[in-house]
């Protein structure tokens, strides 16, 4: 079984490839989890997504041959998604046992409490989100109506459109940081998080009717206004260059997380994330037409964490190397 009762800290290893990139501090339920599966695998994992120390997320990729694994009485709940790879996996629980090849983009939730034998025949390739109970009670808190936490239900192997999308855009965002060798960006991980709550809670949980509808309802919301959107974009200008917080944007607009990324969405189109992102873009175009401040300068001043990140979403973005762009400026 997973002891989750390990209060030792560790710093765990972020391997892209097998080459360390950093060694981020892993709270001690969360490495012995991974350590669990570490025992259970013989493998380590390809690479983390720590949890930043505002919040967000905790994920981590993984390659794995045939192992075996019991979970039950976790410090974490388990979200899994197949990402690659032919084998068959088991389930056993309570007398009863599951087969099944899951499909590219199937989804498995196993809950901190649910105990389980797990087993693999062949290699795969999969994504762990690690659920906190507790920041899933603070999002309960503050978006529920009733007082009790919802349960999210076990699930295994399942295609949810919504969820194998979610995997997708983690997944992509996830390898730009890990082949960058930079911990993910602290806005990106606390975003992430309240989108999959909301998502689990509403469509996946034994939430009552009343706490259903209120999640539904607030899927609607009014754009920010004009003036809200005004105060924040001066903020995001004044703070490019530094770490931007979810908390902070959606406390300049006076909301809760999940409304202000609802009206922000609303008013602009993008998650606060992709926004923040594409201003950070844009000024280093801008710079790079017209000034002659290194890369790495510009890099440093429009918020990105080395000169290899900025260099990777410049290129997904315009097609071409910062230096390239601005040599064919000049051309």
């Amino acid at each position: 079984m997973v002891d989750s009762t390990a209060k030792r800290q560790v710093a765990q290893s972020n391997l892209v490839d097998g080459t360390l990139c950093a060694e981020p501090e892993v709270s001690g339920s969360l490495s012995s989890m991974l350590e669990a599966v570490e025992r259970a695998s013989g493998v380590r994992p390809v690479y983390l997504i720590p949890k930043a120390a505002g919040g967000g997320l905790f994920a981590a990729k993984w390659k794995f041959d045939s192992f075996q694994v019991t979970t039950g009485n976790l410090a974490q709940s388990l979200l899994v998604c197949r990402t690659a790879g032919p084998a068959t996996v088991s389930r056993r629980s309570r007398a009863t046992c599951v087969r099944k090849r899951p499909k590219i983009g199937a989804v498995t939730f196993a809950g901190a409490d649910t105990r389980a034998e797990w087993s693999t025949e062949g290699a795969c390739e999969a994504v762990h989100v690690y659920i906190d109970r507790d920041a899933t009670q603070e999002f309960a808190d503050r978006h529920l109506i009733t007082a009790s936490l919802p349960r999210i239900e076990d699930f295994f192997a399942i295609e949810d459109p919504w969820l194998t999308g979610y995997f997708q855009m983690l997944i992509c965002e996830c390898e730009v940081f890990a082949s960058c060798r930079q911990p993910a960006d602290e806005l990106f991980l606390a975003q992430t998080e309240v989108l999959l709550f909301r998502h689990l809670l509403q469509w996946h949980s034994d939430a009552g009717t009343k706490d259903r509808k209120a999640l539904a309802a607030q899927q609607t919301v009014n754009p920010l206004r004009a003036t809200v959107m005004r105060r924040v974009n001066e903020y995001i200008a004044a703070n490019l260059a530094n770490d931007i917080c979810l908390g902070d944007l959606a406390a300049l607009a006076r909301m809760s997380v999940g409304h202000f990324m609802r009206a922000f969405r609303a008013a602009c189109g993008l998650t606060p994330y992709h926004y923040v992102l594409e201003q950070r873009l844009q000024q280093a175009r801008d710079m790079l037409k017209t000034t002659g401040v290194p890369v790495s300068r510009i890099a440093a001043e429009c918020g990105f964490k080395s000169v290899s990140h900025f260099s990777t979403r410049f290129h997904a973005r315009l097609g071409v190397s910062p230096s390239r762009y601005r040599a064919a400026l000049r051309e």
